[in-house]
């Protein structure tokens, strides 16, 4: 087989050629596959085209080892042709073998079982896809309708592909653009996806990221919009909260990359801060990516503007009606200034209060026979709550300095015994480093009241929680001499500390709803809390290898498109009675592959079939109560006939 190269009126095309002698022994040549444009290295031409023919015909290569791009390419025109299932083979006469070498000398070989004409001891089969996770991924892609509303925005047929692979990959097997193409070789996307969507290059997946994340806001309302029809949600409950992503490099060329609290304890990297507001059910509504050391409370104002142009858009399942919508935050983000902004821009809260506020009900929270145990927790801890109704107050010159809110007063035994421990953990680590610093002093090792008061405030830094409640004193009878370091316990406050251990306040200004109710809302912020895990943990969101701002931003719009499909993947299986995790999905459904079956025959035909294999159950009732047809799968059936005049 060889390449040629043809000049058409719309530009050039790449063909491979199989030369061949028909009945009459005139020499002819046939086209294998036209490969449009394709980039094939003129210099490999015809290695190329000798491995892909021994391929074709199941022969064992006998060219020298080749480099990664040749291997690419073989593999890319291999699975093309059979994609296609449009050539057949003149190449191979009766007497050849059809599959790939034994090992063994013809002498050697046993006589082949025959049944209906198939060699059955040389059935075979090649080019195995992994197809299942790939298969529901793209089946929420294409339900949330999702390659319609891309077209809809102008990305042509080949934007859509990469832009669905990006996003696909990320639910499946997260790797960066650069990684994409050695991914997708292992995937069955490009049989449903169609021939042209495993090019070799990267480019385009860099390119499909900016084109998604410049038509972000479209993207983002037509999701929120499909998700709401299908599910019927109801989105008059919000869940507001931060995550933080880093960086894997200096990030030079992105403002936003600052060095900030990190919540998994690195402050070695660069990082932004994700921004998120989530539906009741875990559904991401919208999202906005700011510097790495943005303080919590001073992202809502930005968030504010979001929600209140999702509002403008009309979703319907966000106008406002008697009803404000209930915006549900923790403590680090409900400041005094962001209630008052939530309230003036017709938004009611429900927020988690700072824990020093529970000492203003210290008295209340004593009074156990005003608590009453929360419903609907068969089998889980038992959490007791009470409702407080707090009047509105005026100052002198009648400014209304405390609005009207009901207060939940929550006590939680599990919660406790936490906090308990956590308090004896930090006393035990100041303690014994006190200890320290005091052994080191008394051996002279320190003197300089200054050196030692550095000391201490390092210990200080590295034990926020605890070390206010302590009293720590370094003294000297002269200067030069051996000082005493000394540490008293402020026994009151820790009383106080332990008497409301596992005690929390919840605040809000909705009226007309019981204690019980208002503590079953609040704890619904756990599913911000379970997407931002999915988002980190599952999906990719970090490390981020990008480094400009663009980039970056698309990087974090990318993963919560595949936080998308989850969503729907998960409430759609949940709607049936399957809970499981979407780890567990994926591994069972890992083993459906395509795959391409070889039939050889007596009369020297060899088929090679490709499709995708049955399901196991497991597998077929995850498609069926995804609604996932595998009937529509494309297969092709190409056959390789023996020479003509070997036949004659």
């Amino acid at each position: 087989m060889h390449f040629k190269i043809k000049h058409t009126p719309t530009g050039r095309v790449l063909q491979l050629i199989e030369s061949y002698r028909n009945a009459q022994g005139q020499p002819r040549d046939k086209i294998v596959v036209s490969l449009g444009a394709a980039d094939v290295p003129v210099q490999h031409y015809k290695v190329i085209g000798q491995i892909v023919q021994q391929r074709l015909y199941g022969q064992t290569s006998l060219l020298p080892d080749t480099t990664e791009s040749v291997g690419q390419w073989v593999d890319y025109i291999v699975r093309l042709v059979e994609r296609q299932g449009r050539w057949h083979g003149k190449g191979r006469t009766p007497d050849q073998k059809p599959c790939v070498d034994t090992g063994a000398s013809a002498a050697e070989l046993p006589i082949a079982a025959v049944v209906d004409g198939v060699l059955i001891d040389e059935v075979d089969h090649t080019n195995q896809r992994e197809l299942g996770p790939s298969l529901v991924g793209l089946h929420a892609w294409n339900h949330l309708q999702i390659d319609k509303e891309l077209q809809r925005l102008g990305f042509n047929d080949s934007q859509r592909a990469a832009a669905a692979i990006s996003v696909i990959n990320r639910l499946v097997d997260p790797v960066s653009e650069h990684g994409l193409h050695e991914w997708l070789a292992t995937t069955a996307l490009p049989e449903v996806l169609g021939e042209s969507v495993d090019k070799p290059g990267d480019d385009r997946f860099y390119r499909a990221s900016d084109l998604l994340h410049r038509h972000r806001e479209d993207i983002e309302h037509h999701v929120r919009q499909r998700q709401g029809t299908i599910f019927d949600l109801d989105r008059t409950v919000l869940l507001y909260d931060l995550t933080n992503t880093h960086f894997e490099g200096m990030c030079e060329s992105n403002p936003k990359a600052k060095y900030g609290k990190n919540k998994q304890g690195r402050n070695d990297c660069l990082q932004v801060v994700v921004g998120m507001v989530f539906d009741h059910e875990g559904f991401e509504l919208a999202h906005k990516v700011f510097e790495g050391n943005r303080n919590d409370g001073k992202s809502l104002p930005a968030m504010v503007e979001e929600l209140q142009r999702i509002v403008a858009k009309s979703d319907p399942q966000m106008i406002m009606q008697a009803d404000k919508p209930l915006v549900i935050m923790d403590a680090g983000i409900a400041t005094d200034e962001n209630l008052s902004l939530l309230r003036d821009k017709g938004f009611s809260y429900l927020v988690n209060d700072r824990r020093r506020g529970r000492v203003e009900f210290k008295d209340a929270f004593a009074q156990d026979s005003e608590f009453a145990v929360v419903g609907g927790r068969d089998g889980k801890p038992e959490v007791r709550v009470r409702l407080i109704e707090i009047g509105e107050k005026k100052n002198d010159a009648g400014v209304i300095t405390t609005r009207k809110e009901l207060v939940v007063l929550c006590k939680s035994e599990p919660r406790a015994a936490k906090e308990l421990a956590m308090v004896s953990h930090a006393e035990e680590r100041l303690v014994e480093k006190l200890k320290n610093l005091a052994a080191r002093i008394e051996k002279g090792k320190l003197k300089d009241p200054k050196k030692v008061n550095r000391v201490i405030g390092r210990i200080q830094a590295r034990s926020p929680g605890i070390q206010r409640h302590y009293a720590i004193e370094y003294t000297q009878a002269k200067p030069g001499a051996i000082g005493v370091l000394t540490w008293k316990r402020n026994e009151s406050v820790l009383s106080i500390k332990t008497e409301l251990a596992g005690c929390y306040v919840l605040r809000t200004d909705r009226e007309h709803l019981s204690a019980d109710e208002l503590w079953h809302l609040y704890i619904s912020l756990t599913r911000a809390e379970d997407g931002f895990r999915s988002l980190k943990s599952v999906l990719g969101l970090r490390p981020n290898f990008h480094q400009l701002e663009h980039r970056v931003d698309a990087h974090v719009f990318i993963t919560i498109l595949a936080y998308q499909l989850l969503c729907y993947i998960q409430h759609s299986l949940e709607k049936t009675g399957d809970y499981r995790c979407w780890d567990t999905i994926k591994r069972v459904l890992q083993t459906h592959s395509y795959t391409t079956i070889i039939l050889p025959t007596k009369n020297g035909s060899v088929y090679r079939i490709r499709k995708p294999g049955i399901p196991d159950q497991r597998q077929q009732a995850i498609y069926d109560a995804l609604g996932v047809r595998l009937s529509d799968l494309p297969k092709t059936t190409t056959v390789f006939e023996p020479k003509p005049e070997a036949i004659l």
